[in-house]
């Protein structure tokens, strides 16, 4: 049994992109993989504008003490007007600075009178004052995004801000998602006694197309034959197949025989709870993440394991979740012995972040999921005590 940091790195070494390249708008590319290194083609902004409605002028030309002659009035997208000596503008914000201008003093701050004069009231002015500088945000030819980096809306807009009309990004991960169990029904459907409905296929259908990821659902029952060749079936239209249920010892556990049968397994079983019976292989050339059938379980090892493995295979950057290190409320001191990861929530108290266990953490209680924020990661081999630092890792 594999240890979960052995796991991980296991897991992660073995990871390589499966996607390939296609281009795309920036505002079509949001929630993908940049798959190209992106510098900078234009300065942005590409010229000095004004920051600020008001008053552009020389500082070291014109004396601010004595009325200024106003000269024109610049309107954002024109082109700049040339001013002489001793002369200022009126600008609004986003305008070109004219070239002889190298400060702007806000018009609330100015007093006109009719001869087209303006007097600043402002006494304390500086060289550049609401003034943005070409080049300010971004050189040209500076490096703006590297390979690997997943697009948010903030990169959608930064990229369209340099003008560029499309950019190099993988294609989404085709990814399966097979439920097991004869007791599974689908909403909508009437349950019989010993059935219920399932939830990991939704969940995680919705945690991978969260991800950038294209994710179908489907369902095999507690029969060797069947789950072999629903396995053998997708291998030839998804990228990577996630199994729930199926991979513990039980009599109706079949996927782990399934994945013997059609590859091979390169790890079976983690020492961590919840998510012990998580199996890693390989079926007919395609990489198999077997997930635990408890609902918190199943979460638990996504969230952990198969998300970072995902991202890697869609062309990202291995990137784990970020963790820090907060107090932890307990009722009792616990001594686990195995990893533990317990669903909590952040509680602040008189100034300081302590980290709140939902009530119930059986590996069936997804309303403790649903319902906090993260895990509380306790170590094992020792003893864990209220108040003590442990490693909160967020959900989101």
């Amino acid at each position: 049994m594999q240890s979960f940091d052995e796991a991980l790195n296991r897991l992660l070494a073995s990871a390589k992109c499966l996607a390939s390249l296609e281009s795309l708008a920036p505002a079509a590319a949001f929630n993908r993989v940049l798959g190209e290194d992106v510098y900078a083609p234009i300065a942005v902004p590409p010229f000095n504008n004004s920051a600020m409605d008001g008053i552009a002028f020389s500082l070291n030309v014109i004396n601010p003490a004595k009325p200024i002659k106003l000269a024109h009035t610049v309107f954002a997208g024109q082109a700049p007007p040339s001013l002489a000596a001793g002369e200022a503008c009126r600008i609004f914000t986003g305008a070109a600075m004219p070239a002889e201008a190298d400060t702007v003093v806000l018009q609330e701050n100015c007093s006109f009178d009719v001869e087209g004069q303006v007097s600043i009231l402002e006494g304390d002015l500086f060289l550049g004052q609401n003034v943005r500088k070409r080049g300010e945000d971004l050189a040209c030819g500076e490096l703006v995004l590297t390979k690997g980096v997943k697009l948010s809306s903030s990169h959608v807009g930064l990229l369209a801000s340099l003008g560029f009309e499309s950019i190099a990004v993988y294609t989404p991960l085709k990814v399966a998602v097979i439920s097991t169990g004869d007791e599974l029904k689908s909403a909508g459907e009437a349950l019989s006694p010993g059935q219920i409905y399932n939830s990991n296929g939704p969940m995680l259908c919705a945690a991978l197309t969260s991800q950038g990821f294209e994710a179908a659902a489907f369902h095999v029952k507690d029969d060797l034959a069947q789950t072999m060749a629903l396995f053998e079936q997708l291998a030839q239209r998804f990228d990577v197949l996630l199994s729930i249920g199926g991979v513990s010892v039980g009599d109706a556990d079949f996927v782990k025989q399934a994945i013997e049968s059609l590859g091979h397994i390169d790890f079976w079983k983690v020492a961590m709870k919840p998510g012990k019976p998580l199996a890693f292989g390989e079926v007919s050339g395609r990489p198999l993440i077997g997930l635990p059938g408890n609902p918190v379980s199943a979460f638990a090892s996504y969230q952990l394991f198969a998300s970072a493995f995902l991202s890697v295979c869609q062309g990202g950057e291995v990137s784990l979740q970020e963790s820090q290190m907060l107090p932890v409320i307990l009722e009792t001191s616990l001594t686990p012995k195995r990893e533990t990861f317990l669903r909590v929530s952040r509680l602040l108290e008189s100034g300081k972040c302590y980290l709140q266990p939902f009530p119930s953490q059986g590996s069936g209680i997804l309303s403790s999921v649903a319902f906090s924020e993260g895990f509380a990661r306790i170590p094992s081999g020792g003893e864990t005590q209220s108040g003590d630092l442990v490693r909160f890792i967020p959900f989101h």
